[in-house]
């Protein structure tokens, strides 16, 4: 009876030293009775080579991810607890507990409480270290949805799975001023071949958030949406290239669409992503707090037509295609729905184009790089106008890669990507060559 205290006692002392929910194999692994602990931990190293037109992205080397995981079943309970220090920083990963049941008909219910990844996307509920290309596609993590607190309820059988919940609208409890916001959401798929060689599913997801953090401008709360993405690569994580700053983000709607095909040695997925976000401000107490400087406009109405105030729409998707030379067969994961990693010595070749499209621009206005702003047509520059534009930037990349795993513990990858990025902003920056690889370890 001692060794089943003593493990899990290490396992405690792990993580509160330093450790996405993988699906790799644990090296330990107890059971008894009803009783399950397992302990995992997985290491992904990479290096990367970068060329562009004219901002340099910095090459080398880094390690990418670590983690340090631990989870415990008791008869229809489920404890999960994953935690990163990648990069030599601590970061807090998926911690949930998951009761789940199969009836009669042969559907499994599951409600799950804690801090894990929002029901929405695809790519972003694939476990990184059972993805088939180094970075998940720059849409999804531009314009989809990552870790949430909050609870959800799923109901899943071989045709159906449905799955939707409650949140917090932002990653931990960060809000500087405000209260927290709250989001709903969900991911609904229909699958009319589901058996053991071939699969194709067809779904769709949705999500609605009020955004409650913010920050006080002028005794106004100013609540901010920040959307951005890497060259879909790790080594230099900056989205300095494409990104978008929304103040006074109110709500945002997220809608998506997805389709995915396997078969043993063939696999097919995509997904298409859109982000509406709304805007909200007290406009009026901004005009009477102008009254006391040079921009004073005089009436509410010049004030307003001065500072426009507008919605924003951006969009997204990607298609990733994966051939098995040799090795055991592609598999998918029903309780997920996503394709699952490698299981076993293997060799493929992968593809994908992905399109990120953060420019929303008004149409007639141009883009004065001395003063960082758009202008509508024919107004001269030193016009105090604050435009609605977004030039956050449009980016097309295109990535192929070979991946070979020696076995369930140990994988290599490498991928070449090519990025074609248009913003107004970046001018001289248009083409961004990137050559990749990964060494990642799962014990």
């Amino acid at each position: 009876m001692k060794k089943y205290l003593l493990l899990p006692a290490m396992a405690v002392c792990c993580l509160t030293a330093a450790a996405q929910d993988f699906d790799n194999t644990p090296t330990i692994e107890l059971k008894k009775n009803d009783f399950r602990f397992t302990v995992g931990a997985r290491m992904m190293a990479d290096v990367a080579y970068y060329h562009s037109d004219f901002t340099p992205l910095k090459s080398g080397g880094s390690l990418s991810d670590a983690r340090i995981r631990t989870s415990f079943a008791y008869k229809d309970w489920y404890f999960y607890a994953d935690f990163g220090f990648g990069g030599g920083k601590f970061s807090q990963k998926n911690i949930f507990a998951q009761w789940s049941r199969t009836n009669l008909k042969g559907a499994t219910n599951y409600v799950k409480a804690g801090y894990y990844n929002d029901p929405g996307s695809m790519a972003r509920n694939t476990s990184l270290a059972s993805y088939h290309f180094i970075s998940r596609p720059g849409c999804t993590m531009a314009l989809g949805i990552g870790r949430e607190l909050g609870i959800s309820y799923k109901i899943q059988n071989k045709s159906f799975f449905l799955n939707q919940g409650i949140s917090t609208d932002h990653a931990y409890n960060e809000q500087t001023a405000g209260f927290d916001g709250i989001a709903v959401s969900g991911r609904w798929l229909y699958r009319p071949v589901n058996d053991a060689r071939n699969t194709f599913h067809i779904g769709v997801n949705a999500r609605f958030a009020h955004n409650g953090n913010g920050k006080v401008v002028n005794n106004v709360l100013q609540r901010t949406l920040t959307l951005g993405q890497a060259m879909e690569t790790y080594v230099d994580g900056t989205q300095d290239l494409v990104s978008a700053e929304l103040p006074w983000a109110n709500n945002v709607i997220n809608v998506g669409a997805e389709v995915l095909y396997k078969n043993p040695k063939f696999f097919a997925r995509g997904e298409f992503l859109w982000k509406h976000v709304t805007k909200s401000r007290d406009s009026y107490s901004l005009f009477e707090d102008a009254q006391d400087n040079i921009d004073c406009w005089g009436t509410y109405e010049a004030w307003l037509a001065a500072n426009p105030l507008r919605n924003n729409n951006f969009y997204g998707g990607y298609v990733e295609l994966g051939y098995k030379i040799f090795g055991d067969p592609y598999t998918y994961n029903d309780s997920e729905a996503v394709l699952g990693g490698f299981s076993g010595k293997s060799l493929e070749i992968v593809a994908r184009y992905n399109y990120t499209g953060l420019n929303d621009i008004v149409d007639g206005e141009y883009y004065s790089a001395g003063r960082d702003q758009y202008y509508p047509a024919g107004y001269m520059q030193d016009y105090p106008f604050a435009s609605s534009s977004v030039g956050g930037g449009n980016v097309n990349s295109v990535t192929v890669g070979l991946n070979f795993s020696f076995n369930k513990y140990i994988q290599v990858m490498a991928d070449y990507t090519y990025s074609h990025l248009d913003r107004d902003k970046l001018p001289y920056d248009r083409n961004f060559h990137s050559v990749q690889g990964r060494v990642q370890f799962t014990f």
